[in-house]
């Protein structure tokens, strides 16, 4: 669920993820691991699999596990050096894809939030999330929008992440 997350939040190729999960896992067959990377995970099938995105925020991980419990960041804090990362890019995600999830009703809820926010603490938590994905010694990639999806993504091997196997 985290590492999904993570990858759909931050952008990252699909085709990219699907490798470094059957990489990284000796059980991983594909037939399990592409329905539920692509489609569930990273919402990279347009919706067959899910009728909206499975991104979450540090307070939803927070609420549905233990994975927050001794974490240095603080999940609830949005923007800021100790803030969860995952709260920026939750909404930085929800911002970047705003026009092509307007129509989807299961996604109202929290684009209405977005539309609500004040401009300028919108506009921090994209920085965040920038300043997250990039780190301070990276200028930003190109990115580019998988035609299939109509989703953004970038080249993993362009974030200093260990997403890499």
């Amino acid at each position: 669920m985290v590492t999904g997350n993570f990858a759909l939040l931050a952008g990252l190729d699909p085709a990219q993820v699907n490798e470094w999960y059957m990489t990284v896992y000796a059980d991983a067959y594909e037939w399990v691991e592409l329905p539920n990377t692509h489609g569930m995970a990273l919402h990279a099938d347009g919706g067959v699999m899910g009728s909206k995105p499975y991104a979450a925020s540090g307070a939803y991980i927070n609420r549905m596990s233990d994975y927050c419990r001794g974490c240095a960041y603080d999940v609830r804090q949005a923007t800021g050096p100790e803030a969860c990362p995952f709260n920026a890019l939750y909404w930085d995600f929800l911002a970047r894809h705003e026009r092509r999830f307007a129509n989807n009703p299961r996604m109202a809820m929290p684009l209405q939030t977005l539309r609500k926010m004040d401009p300028a603490k919108r506009q921090a938590l994209r920085d965040s999330a920038a300043a997250f994905l990039v780190g301070p010694e990276m200028a930003p990639g190109p990115s580019a929008q998988d035609e299939s999806t109509g989703l953004q993504v970038v080249d993993a091997g362009q974030l200093d992440l260990a997403l890499r196997p």
